[in-house]
């Protein structure tokens, strides 16, 4: 018997909403031998490029904080070191990854942290125009009702009286309709933390996007309207990914559930090798 689930993160909603199958099998847990052939340890270099600039861009903003600064020579050494070790856990050695292609994939990451280096946000923290900020990964979930939801902004930094909370999404989608209700998902965040005031009209939200080589900046002053409509986008979601996972008891075979409609969304794909639309995937 699965357990209905609670939990959600705008990770687990973009895959939700763009592809079912991948949502189930990589979400929903069992023990069905059936079912676990499918979750393959496949990840694609690109993907594990994308988690190596998140990775090293947060190591730095680690030593950051303890007054410590990176020479660009360190952030390359430092990519190299865990892409490759990323490549490697995964089985994509030398033999089937080239010393161009992973030149390539080094020097991707490393534009993505010099670029952010670059914004306005980042670079009032290196100058120390910013004093008051502090960093955060999305591991432990606030509580929202029966929600339990990896919302936590990834920097929270404060000027005057406003406090600024900022997400960062290394490869983004470059259409997001519903960017504004995601990011003030950070405000549950704000409301169970106790150095943060618990009124929205105190903060700013930002939305740090890399898409077609640059970073782009969503910036938004929240309302009390836009917070309920956030808790409301959280509680449709929780709700049709239960839907999905009574769809999936009934025969617990994610190749019956919908695949994703844009082909673009398979080429990374770590199921696809399983996937009925492969052999679709593979002319991409």
């Amino acid at each position: 018997m699965i357990e209905s689930t609670s939990r959600w993160s705008v990770t687990r909603r973009k895959v939700f909403t763009n592809c079912a199958r991948r949502y189930a099998i990589k979400y929903i847990d069992n023990n069905y031998s059936n079912f676990k052939q499918n979750k393959t340890n496949y990840h694609s270099p690109w993907d594990l490029m994308i988690k190596t600039s998140r990775c090293i861009f947060f190591q730095l903003l680690a030593d950051l904080h303890r007054g410590v600064n990176w020479s660009e020579k360190l952030i390359q050494s430092r990519i190299r070191f865990e892409l490759t070790s990323q490549l490697t856990s995964f089985g994509l050695t030398n033999k089937i990854i080239s010393n161009k292609t992973k030149s390539q994939l080094i020097s991707s990451a490393f534009i993505r942290i010099k670029k952010i280096l670059k914004h306005s946000i980042i670079t009032r923290i290196l100058d120390g125009s910013i004093k008051e900020w502090s960093f955060h990964e999305r591991i432990n979930p606030v509580t929202f009702g029966h929600i339990n939801a990896y919302c936590s902004p990834d920097l929270v930094y404060r000027t005057k009286s406003k406090w600024h909370l900022v997400r960062l999404t290394f490869q983004s989608e470059r259409i997001q309709p519903y960017v504004e209700l995601e990011l003030c998902s950070m405000l549950l965040w704000s409301k169970y933390n106790q150095y943060l005031p618990n009124i929205q009209e105190k903060f700013a939200l930002h939305g740090l996007f890399y898409s077609d080589g640059k970073w782009r900046n969503y910036s938004i002053i929240p309302s009390q309207r836009m917070l309920q409509e956030s808790k409301q986008l959280l509680e449709k979601d929780v709700h049709n990914m239960n839907l999905l996972q009574i769809e999936f008891m009934k025969n617990l075979n994610p190749n019956k559930l919908p695949l994703a409609t844009s082909p673009k969304y398979c080429v990374r794909c770590p199921y696809k090798l399983t996937c009925p639309k492969f052999s679709f995937s593979k002319k991409i």
